[in-house]
């Protein structure tokens, strides 16, 4: 049995151990509540908001709609681009589908309102490659914004198009101002 001197000494040295691991651990619960931690590139962290971002995605301020998908984009080297107006948009869309025998009929843009985001992955060795946007992400002013999008690669062994792709997708956003990034991300299609 403890004598009580040697139970208080245990039990502030118990405190002192415990203070010693829940400090570090708030600052870290507390610091990174309010920011998205994992943007590439030049964007700093605290620029961009989770509580922004789901205004603005849930409010419908920055409204994403994709207009075009496929895997046989005619752009090899791959891109990923803003277009701001109809002529960009015209010579891009000429350009995606110029190994086809006649170019579809481009969707049709209100460029006052919206621009049009292109991804294209380029040149894969086979089919089972995609790409899809996520989300784009506003910061505070509106003034930055983030494209997140995912590639998705077929898993080895699965049963694909032996041709080469170069799979695409083109959407439509919401506004007008604003400088863009991307941020990409890879997923594996499993065998089914």
């Amino acid at each position: 049995m403890l004598s009580p001197q040697n139970a208080q000494a245990r039990f502030g040295s118990y405190l002192k151990m415990l203070a010693a691991g829940l400090v570090p651990l708030l600052l870290i619960v507390v610091g990174g509540c309010d920011t998205l931690s994992f943007l590439d590139g030049e964007n700093s962290a605290s620029e961009f908001s989770t509580k922004v971002a789901h205004e603005t995605l849930g409010a419908g301020a920055v409204n994403v709609e994709q207009i075009d998908r496929g895997q046989y984009g005619d752009i090899v080297e791959g891109t990923r681009t803003v277009l701001r107006d109809e002529d960009e948009y015209a010579a891009f869309w000429k350009r995606l589908h110029a190994d086809q025998k006649s170019v579809p009929a481009r969707p049709s843009v209100d460029f006052n309102k919206q621009v049009v985001i292109a991804i294209v992955l380029g040149q894969r060795p086979s089919g089972g490659y995609s790409v899809k946007i996520d989300e784009v992400l506003a910061n505070t002013k509106g003034k930055k914004l983030q494209v997140r999008y995912t590639e998705t690669t077929p898993e080895k062994g699965c049963a694909v198009t032996t041709v080469l792709t170069s799979p695409y997708i083109l959407a439509t956003v919401e506004t007008q101002e604003g400088d863009f990034t991307f941020s990409g991300s890879e997923t594996t299609r499993t065998c089914e």
